[in-house]
């Protein structure tokens, strides 16, 4: 790394996630210059002046801003980004000379804290010092760092991020197709159905291109749509067969499937759903 005392960089540090990063880095005692939306020449020159280089862009253009500056980043910088794929924008950083680590921070820029936050990191190319300095500013803000392979994580936000997104907008779409409101449905609707037509309305109130970009850009997500399409297919099926016997053995097998996870989840959507319940 450049003995410039670490100079952050952020491209995209103007948008509401930039900016929180940019606190972070300024609360660890680094020096930050940030550019919002510019020419390739412009970014150019930022990445010049700084040790590391972090793009946070909408994922529609984040290969393209990082290609614009990686031929220009030398052995001693680092690059980074804030992007909710991995693949594709490791890929790209890597045509650089720099160390390289994807990030990925698992919640949005208006969260009240980002205390115990996860945040992701899939180190690419960078040697142990780089990574325990960045890894280390990110704890120290109070953040849960996990590591793993582009690869890897790509596969697991597939369903994580893309799946638990489709059910929203698929759940939106056949509303709209039985001509249901939430304004009839939720005088009707349990704990657990309130809170799920919340997460619903909570999806469809932020940028279709973030979603898009989540669901579209990531090539775990076309498996894993297949999978969940064909369990949809399945279950439909199996309910309409009206055999008990059949909907048991395959709701056993499922539950097992989760069984180390249901003491947890229990107690903690006994809390969700309680606090539901208190605020409608």
């Amino acid at each position: 790394m450049r003995d410039d005392g670490r100079t952050i960089g952020i491209i995209g540090g103007t948008g509401r996630m930039g900016t929180l990063f940019r606190q972070i880095f300024k609360d660890a005692g680094c020096s930050v210059e940030v550019i919002g939306r510019a020419l390739a020449s412009e970014y150019r020159e930022l990445a010049g002046r700084c040790s590391v280089v972090l793009v946070t862009v909408p994922i529609s253009v984040t290969e393209e801003v990082i290609r614009s500056v990686a031929p220009f980043l030398e052995k001693d910088q680092l690059i980074a980004d804030l992007t909710s794929i991995k693949e594709k924008p490791v890929a790209a950083m890597l045509e650089s000379d720099a160390q390289v680590i994807g990030l990925h921070p698992l919640f949005g820029p208006n969260m009240a804290t980002i205390e115990n936050q996860k945040l992701i990191m899939t180190p690419a190319r960078a040697d142990p010092e780089t990574q325990l300095w960045l890894q280390g500013i990110f704890e120290a803000a109070g953040m849960l760092v996990h590591q793993s392979t582009p690869g890897v994580h790509d596969r697991a936000v597939a369903v994580t991020q893309g799946i638990i997104h489709l059910q929203s907008i698929a759940m939106a779409q056949m509303l709209r197709s039985l001509n249901c409101t939430l304004e009839d449905l939720l005088p009707f609707a349990t704990p657990n159905a309130h809170a799920t037509f919340a997460f619903m309305a909570r999806t469809l109130s932020q940028d279709s291109s973030l979603y898009g970009g989540i669901l579209q850009g990531n090539q775990s997500v076309e498996e894993a749509i297949s999978a969940y399409l064909k369990a949809v297919r399945e279950v439909g099926e199996m309910i309409l067969q009206h055999d008990p016997e059949v909907f048991r053995e395959e709701f056993d097998k499922d539950a097992a499937h989760s069984a180390s996870f249901q003491k947890e989840a229990i107690a903690l959507t006994d809390r969700l759903l309680d606090q539901v319940v208190s605020e409608w």
